[in-house]
């Protein structure tokens, strides 16, 4: 944190945070009022124009929180709005619109990276309790963006991983891991332990070879938290039981696979 004097000796707050998600899914979330709900969890609402209104209700902890809408540039990605409490704790001394917060992100290579600027506080303690606020909320919003983000990419991905586990072909087995994986993927489970597509497609192969018959399929609901996803799977063979685990998947926002660790259920 940079913390400094703005005028007439008020305190400003300045924050700088990596986001693994792409700037349009930051955007996105900072502009809309059901976003900006989900990232706060708490009731929010205005419209993504100057002089609208902003209100953000926390019931859970008292608090209503009230500004209005200063500006929003869709080209710069800046959102600025007035900041302060409507009603709750210290929104005697700290009341609704009394502050400023800018809002601003910025592409980071094939993720993001967000500025916040909080200036017009009243109190070298008031920046201080700000900034433990605004971190925590950053932590959340690089959550939020990553999971939307990494939820839409493995929706693309993921299929192309379960049709290369499923190609008895070698050449369109190979096709198919390089559509969803990077070229030194690092896969480990019960059986092997090994990095890149080339030895992961010989592995598939060999699987092919001495389990004849038997498919791959994922099961159930994908559960995501910071680039990193729990996927059921379900190995299906002629005439036996089913075989059942969970991957563990560390991946890019847009679904590319860096890692695998592949779990067999007890």
């Amino acid at each position: 944190m940079k913390s400094s004097e703005d005028q007439a000796g008020a305190q400003a707050v300045e924050l700088s945070a990596p986001i693994a998600a792409s700037v349009d899914a930051v955007w996105g979330i900072l502009t809309s009022a059901t976003g900006f709900s989900e990232w706060m969890e708490g009731k929010v609402t205005f419209e993504p124009r100057a002089g609208s209104p902003f209100r953000a209700e926390f019931p859970a902890y008292g608090i209503v929180l009230g500004g209005k809408i200063v500006e929003v540039d869709p080209g710069a990605r800046r959102l600025v709005l007035t900041w302060g409490i409507v009603s709750g704790p210290d929104a005697d001394v700290f009341p609704a619109g009394s502050s400023l917060v800018q809002l601003q992100v910025h592409p980071d290579g094939p993720a993001s990276r967000i500025e916040l600027r909080h200036t017009g506080l009243r109190s070298a303690e008031a920046a201080a309790q700000q900034e433990g606020g605004w971190r925590f909320q950053l932590s959340k919003l690089d959550l939020k963006a990553n999971r939307a983000d990494l939820a839409a990419g493995l929706d693309r991905t993921l299929p192309e991983w379960i049709a290369a586990w499923n190609e008895r072909d070698p050449e369109a087995r190979k096709a198919a891991l390089a559509r969803c994986c990077h070229d030194d993927i690092v896969f480990r489970d019960e059986w092997t332990s090994l990095s890149g597509t080339a030895l992961l497609g010989m592995h598939i192969g060999n699987c092919h070879h001495y389990m004849p018959g038997y498919t791959l399929e994922h099961t159930g609901d994908i559960r995501i938290c910071r680039g990193e996803a729990l996927v059921g799977w379900r190995a299906i063979g002629p005439g036996g039981q089913p075989t059942e685990g969970f991957n563990h998947i560390q991946a890019d926002p847009d679904g590319k696979i860096r890692r695998v660790t592949g779990f067999q259920a007890a």
